[in-house]
Formats: structure tokens, C-alpha cells, sequence
């Protein structure tokens, strides 16, 4: 990447031009390093989720040929043991309460609800498996439509995402190190400093309202809620603009927290387990 800006800089003497074109090969440099990690994760999860539906699956008949008198406690518990390192905390504490139980109906009803848990799992990790050989052909709009995001259009969108808010991020960090040094007057250094502030707190909240209300399906979609949201999207970039107050800044990140509340308390739906 230094190579390349110095090669830049020898072609473009000009430093407003050169700035431009090393801020657009950074982009595409940063875009490019991110969607090969996006695409590193996505293949190891998929792997991970692929061995997981292996260990259950196993462990699942174990616990049914238990129930149908073709296994013993001891095997059962022992294919528990070995599952341990890809079991959810929750099943770990059931696991543990099953092999420290001395009454043996207790012990079985136990079992039995941990059995209908690990189908549930079962069927939860199946869903989240994106090979395109075992997906079933289905004629849901909605289905195909969510299939194709994820598989077609996320290698390239959350890449571009993430990319562009760490643009952002770097270049406000930027003009913030450049305005504050210029500020003439403690109201311009006060408003400089809060409006940058006011911009990296927006930046944050929008990212997390993007990848765990609309990516993670988190987001109550709701008449007022859509309302705020876009409120918050549109209304607070523009009244850091518009706005001629030195103040602008503080009461901006105020409403922005303010929001942000909102959102974790009303808008948002409670993480799957």
C-alpha cells in the first residue's frame, strides 16, 4: 500500500489530485483487504455450523435410541462429553444437571427436554446453512429473496459497509485534527469539537442499528419506529449542516443519545440464543 502512494505522488505532483486518487485507491484497497475477510469468516462459520450439525445430529439419535432401549445412560453421556466444546453455555448447565441427578425418573425427564432442545438447534442450524446443495427449492417470494441477499448481495454489501464507515470515521478524525488547530475563537473550538463528536456518535449508532436491527433481523418494523429511524438518517446529518448555533453540536449528540436509548429499549428485538 506505501508503494503504491508513492507512485501516486510521482504521478500526480498535484497535491489536492493526489490526494483524491490515494484516498480512492485506500478505498479500494480497504473494501478489497475487508471482503476477503468477510469472505475468510463466512467459509470458516459455514464450516463450523457444518460440524456442529454433525455433533448433533449424532448426539440426537443417541438420546433417541436411548429413549427406544438401544442405548445406555453412560454412551449417551459420553456423546454429551465429547460435544462440549461447540455446546451453547445453557446446554453445558442441562448437561451438568442430567449427570449430577441421582433419581433416575428425574434424570429421564432431563433427558427428554434436552433431547427437544438439541432438535430445536438442530433445526435453528440448519436454516442458517447456506450451501446451495442442500438448500431446498422453494417457491416463498420471501425466501428466495432472503436467500439471495445473503448469498448473493451480502459478500459485496457488508464489505462495502464496513468500508464506508471507516472512511468515515478516518476522514472526520481528519478534519477534526485540521478545524480544531484553525478554530479561531473557544465557540468555534467548542463547536468543532462537538460536531465531530456529534458525527462519530451518528456514525456508530447507524452501524449498529444497520447490523443488528436490518442484517441481524433485530429492528421492530413499526410505523414509529421507521419514522424515527429516518428521522435519525436524514434529520441529524442535516441539522448539523443547517443549523447556525455555535451549541449545534452538544444539542445534536444529546438527541442522538437520546435515540440511541430509544432504539435499545423499544426497537429492538431480543438476540436469539
Amino acid at each position: 500500500m506505501s508503494y503504491t502512494i508513492e507512485l501516486i505522488k510521482s504521478m500526480f505532483p498535484d497535491s489536492s489530485a493526489s490526494a483524491i486518487i490515494i484516498l480512492i485507491a485506500l478505498v479500494f484497497w480497504m473494501y478489497k483487504e475487508l471482503r476477503n475477510t468477510y469472505l475468510e469468516n463466512n467459509k470458516s462459520n459455514q464450516q463450523r455450523l457444518d460440524k456442529a450439525l454433525d455433533t448433533y445430529s449424532d448426539l440426537e439419535f443417541e438420546i433417541y435410541k436411548f429413549f427406544n432401549e438401544r442405548s445406555d445412560l453412560f454412551t449417551v453421556t459420553e456423546k454429551i462429553s465429547k460435544a462440549i466444546s461447540i455446546l451453547p453455555y445453557e446446554f453445558m448447565q442441562k448437561y451438568i444437571e442430567i449427570k449430577e441427578t441421582s433419581e433416575e425418573d428425574l434424570k429421564k425427564d432431563l433427558l427428554y427436554e434436552f433431547h427437544k432442545e438439541i432438535e430445536e438447534e438442530i433445526v435453528r442450524l440448519k436454516s442458517r446453512q447456506l450451501d446451495s446443495i442442500t438448500l431446498r427449492k422453494d417457491k416463498d417470494i420471501v425466501t428466495i429473496v432472503e436467500r439471495y441477499i445473503k448469498t448473493k448481495i451480502a459478500p459485496f454489501g457488508v464489505p462495502f459497509i464496513h468500508t464506508y464507515f471507516n472512511i468515515s470515521f478516518l476522514m472526520l478524525l481528519v478534519l477534526f485534527v485540521i478545524s480544531l488547530l484553525s478554530a479561531t475563537s473557544p465557540k468555534e473550538q467548542i463547536l468543532i469539537f462537538s460536531l465531530v463528536f456529534a458525527g462519530l456518535f451518528y456514525l456508530v449508532f447507524l452501524y449498529l442499528i444497520i447490523t443488528e436491527g436490518f442484517i441481524k433481523k433485530r429492528f421492530k418494523h413499526s410505523f414509529t419506529n421507521w419514522i424515527l429511524f429516518l428521522i435519525f438518517a436524514v434529520g441529524m446529518p442535516s441539522s448539523m449542516i443547517f443549523m447556525g448555533s455555535w451549541f449545534r453540536g452538544i444539542v445534536v449528540l444529546i438527541l442522538i443519545f437520546i435515540y440511541g436509548i430509544f432504539v435499545g429499549k423499544k426497537c429492538m428485538k431480543e438476540p436469539p440464543l
